[in-house]
């Protein structure tokens, strides 16, 4: 009955929508263009692990299972699931579901996409997973090497293709709420709506993710009307533009953590754990905040309060430079050092020049170099960068995305995939994995709390705040921001007052 009535209200919903418009002669808008601050490293879901393509791409894959914007896991791909045994996870697959190629969704299909997976550089979100098994057409099981409470979590960033899918992926399909239509690099990709989505045809019909580095850019074209959403905002840009008539402003706490890594595979000062630890006594990061104008907060933590392993209670009063001078003699460098720090060209307008000024405090000589993100993401992978920073959010709303991807040490079930510096210490590595398999919920949050604590005291990453998620909108869009700061473009739509030429009001 419930059904029923839903459906009875939604009609009702768009005949009025419907009747508005007729009444104004003009057709509400059904196309929105997106602002990025960064490009997508690929086309190829299973080739990258970066939010902004995670982003973009998650509008043309779906996962078996995902988040809902607080963060709370619901059905996708698999309308249910059972555990037979602690090492069997049973998904039972949506009936009716297509490609956008015009095949159905087979188990063969989810098998092909958990197994390719688990070869590139999300291999580490499915570590525990020993096989998978197409049961039936519509019946997938997944057997793990232990209990791994986390696997829901982790399915969410697994894309699902089609089986046999090219290596790598050039032109996307999958069975998400919108087909790929083009992409330029470093300019724009086009998308437009699935009539036929399983969950129902999208309000925005099509849409352009704009490539705009450059705080300006976005937030010109957002005031002129070239794009319709922008995000990434400091807190100047959100004051300025809360003022503009036609613009909102809205913002969410963000799940990702600004840090400093340090290579381990080059020889250089920072291998030496006094000169690292120097340098987190060296910096103020609520000063590195009020410098930048970022909508953040200063943590000590690698992981943000709102990701499960949080440990609250960290009160260590940065700076100090008196000890972080002391450090450095300890370690040799009494009369100061020079370090090279690589970031992207937007991070690095926003803190190099305070990063320099900061350290330059304690001696040391800091040489800011800023990339493109591509060229960057690509100079990390092959442990090329010295000494980085750069932003992980563990969006499956558990440390373990950091722990699993970031500080343990590579191996053959794909942990330590993305970890750029190469640092690697086997107790650390044996509490990882303990957390990973543990099913009592305090007794694992207590090993994740003891990784956390072996990582701050090594001292391989160095955390410096938290980023909110600032947007601005044109008035008429409905969009409420995601805990996870994904953009998904089916949540998106104009009210019925917004028609196609951009403006809104009354009929």
């Amino acid at each position: 009955m419930l059904y029923i009535v839903k459906i009875i209200k939604r009609a009702n919903a768009v005949l009025l929508a419907g009747l508005l418009a007729l009444s104004c002669g003009k057709a509400p808008r059904r196309d929105v263009t997106v602002a990025m601050e960064d490009d997508i490293i690929t086309l190829d879901p299973y080739l990258h692990d970066d939010s902004v393509t995670h982003s973009v791409l998650a509008n043309i894959y779906d996962a078996l299972v995902s988040f809902d914007r607080e963060m709370r896991l619901e059905p996708a791909l698999a309308r249910r699931w059972e555990n037979p045994d602690d090492l069997t996870w049973r998904f039972f697959l949506r009936s009716g579901v297509r490609f956008h190629d015009g095949r159905p969704l087979t188990a063969a299909d989810v098998k092909f996409s958990l197994e390719r997976a688990r070869r590139g550089k999300l291999g580490h979100y499915l570590s525990a997973v020993r096989a998978v098994r197409a049961v039936d057409s519509l019946t997938v099981e997944v057997e793990t090497f232990k209990p791994y409470p986390v696997l829901l979590n982790k399915l969410t960033f697994i894309a699902v293709m089609p089986e046999g899918a090219p290596e790598p992926v050039a032109a996307p399909v999958g069975t998400g709420a919108y087909r790929f239509l083009s992409y330029a690099p470093g300019a724009d990709m086009a998308l437009e709506a699935d009539p036929g989505h399983w969950r129902g045809r999208p309000a925005i019909e099509r849409a352009v993710f704009k490539v705009l580095p450059e705080d300006s850019q976005r937030m010109r074209a957002l005031t002129v009307g070239q794009v319709d959403l922008i995000r990434d905002l400091d807190d100047r840009d959100r004051e300025w533009l809360g003022g503009q008539p036609g613009i909102e402003v809205v913002s969410r706490p963000g799940l990702g953590v600004t840090l400093l890594g340090v290579n381990f595979v080059l020889p250089g000062p920072l291998r030496n754990r006094d000169v690292r630890s120097a340098v987190f006594w060296a910096l103020d990061p609520a000063g590195l905040v009020l410098a930048s104008g970022m909508d953040a907060s200063p943590t000590n933590q690698l992981v943000s309060p709102y990701v499960v392993g949080y440990a609250p209670g960290d009160e260590r009063a940065r700076p100090d430079l008196e000890r972080a001078r002391q450090l450095l003699r300890r370690a040799g460098y009494g009369r100061g050092l020079r370090l090279t720090l690589e970031m992207s060209k937007t991070a690095a307008d926003k803190v190099g020049a305070e990063l320099r000024r900061q350290l330059s405090l304690v001696g040391v000589d800091l040489n800011v170099v800023g990339y493109d993100w591509p060229e960057l993401s690509a100079r990390l992978a092959r442990h090329g960068s010295p000494f980085f920073l750069v932003g992980w959010s563990c969006s499956s709303g558990d440390a373990s995305d950091l722990l699993d991807a970031c500080l343990h040490s590579r191996d053959s079930l794909s942990r330590g995939s993305a970890n750029w510096g190469g640092y690697g210490d086997p107790a650390l590595d044996l509490l990882i994995e303990r957390s990973g398999e543990v099913i009592d919920s305090r007794e694992r949050i207590d090993l994740l709390h003891r990784a956390m604590g072996l990582a701050a005291e090594a001292a391989p990453l160095l955390p410096l705040y938290v980023r909110n998620r600032s947007y601005g909108r044109r008035a008429g869009l409905l969009f409420q921001p995601r805990q996870d700061g994904r953009i998904r473009l089916c949540d998106l739509r104009w009210s019925p007052a917004t028609h196609a030429n951009g403006t809104a009001g009354r009929p």
